[in-house]
């Protein structure tokens, strides 16, 4: 069977960021959008759903929220980020650790469970 592309073959790493980020402020700050680091919200769901593999989101009474790795990556590499769109995060400190994070979590996840 083909193993599924990682989140920098297929999907921008720093969307799967946005999201967590986006979820973390919103559980904060109910009025706040979880994906208001997005510029579009074309192929949302293939970043939820690269971050639900990595571990960092998981769906709870039919929603997303983050797990506690995705809090720790927050706090770690996202809660300092200028708001503005993912898309302008490329020189930020933190974000290439946090993208190496993400690629390799999502690498040991595919690895880990097969693909349906």
């Amino acid at each position: 069977m083909p193993r599924a592309h990682a989140p920098h073959e297929a999907i921008s790493p720093l969307h799967v960021l946005a999201l967590v980020r986006g979820l973390v402020e919103e559980a904060a700050e109910p009025r706040a959008d979880r994906y208001r680091y997005f510029k579009s919200l074309f192929g949302t769901e293939l970043h939820e759903a690269a971050a639900i593999r990595c571990g960092l989101v998981e769906r709870a009474s039919g929603d997303l929220r983050a797990t506690p790795p995705g809090l720790d990556l927050y706090e770690r590499h996202l809660r300092h980020l200028p708001d503005m769109a993912a898309n302008y995060w490329h020189d930020q400190p933190h974000v290439a650790d946090a993208v190496k994070e993400i690629n390799r979590t999502y690498d040991q996840a595919t690895t880990e469970t097969p693909t349906t």
